[in-house]
């Protein structure tokens, strides 16, 4: 059975929620020594919102939390912020970028080394995470539409949803899409009846993989390292992490993935 948690509000409709835009690939340069989320806005400064996937980009310092224990009434917050130096280098990753109260803002999951080689994960910091030099990422623009964030009656976060915006125009068909709690994230994916490529971020009520690993922590994060959904069902590779700092990397297993307080996806559509 898959699992479940308790949220402070009431569960709300639609579960799903799907925008469809249009995504205009990219090349940008983020900007040493900006901090990252103003460098990932000045980047993308002509369109509405981006998705951007993030290789081989450098941090000093980096910033980030993990996945914390719920308090304040919510079924999950944050960890303290951990800080890595110089040689701090994202080795995958992915930031969304909207709007929240009237300015851009970032959400970030990434994967990234520290000067021994040894890998981490979490959630950026946009404010405190600072790029140690230009870095050249690819991703995509968007129009007609963008994540705005909101207050959430039932999570109790203020969480991204997609909003339309005029102009519409160029670059190819895409959905943004955001999903509720307590779905399995796959099958949500499929019930949508599109097709295309998966990329995107999230948090799940535990992570667990094809073949058996995984994290029993009720609150994860994920970052969706490769996906495809169409009428035969969801592929979607993730790496994960939990409330001890754990790692899992794999294929997530159809039907075990419930939602713990959002996904945020684009669906670049075929």
């Amino acid at each position: 059975m898959i699992r479940r948690v308790i949220h402070p509000g009431p569960a709300l409709a639609p579960r799903t929620t799907v925008l469809p835009v249009r995504a205009h690939p990219v090349e940008v340069i983020l900007r040493g020594g900006l901090p990252f989320g103003q460098a990932v806005a000045e980047a993308l400064a002509a369109f509405d919102g981006g998705f951007l996937e993030l290789r081989d980009v450098a941090m000093d310092p980096l910033a980030y939390v993990i996945p914390g224990p719920a308090q304040n009434g919510h079924a999950a917050w944050y960890s303290a912020t951990h800080h890595m130096g110089a040689d701090a280098q994202i080795v995958q990753g992915c930031t969304h970028l909207g709007w929240r109260e009237g300015a851009q803002f970032t959400h970030t999951h990434g994967i990234w080394e520290d000067e021994s080689g040894a890998r981490h994960m979490g959630h950026i910091l946009p404010d405190q995470a600072i790029l140690a030099r230009d870095c050249t990422v690819t991703g995509w623009g968007l129009t007609g539409g963008c994540l705005v964030a909101r207050p959430d009656p039932e999570t109790a976060f203020t969480l991204f949803q997609p909003e339309a915006r005029a102009g519409a125009e160029g670059g190819t068909a895409a959905h943004l899409v955001t999903l509720r709690p307590n779905q399995d994230i796959g099958a949500a994916l499929v019930g949508l009846g599109l097709t295309g490529r998966v990329m995107g971020l999230g948090s799940l009520i535990g992570t667990r993989m094809v073949g058996g690993a995984a994290l029993e922590s009720y609150a994860t994060e994920i970052l969706l390292t490769a996906g495809r959904v169409g009428p035969e069902g969801a592929d979607l590779d993730a790496a994960s992490i939990g409330l001890d700092g754990r790692m899992i990397e794999g294929r997530l297993a159809a039907g075990a993935n419930a939602v713990l307080v959002t996904a945020e996806l684009l669906v670049l559509t075929e």
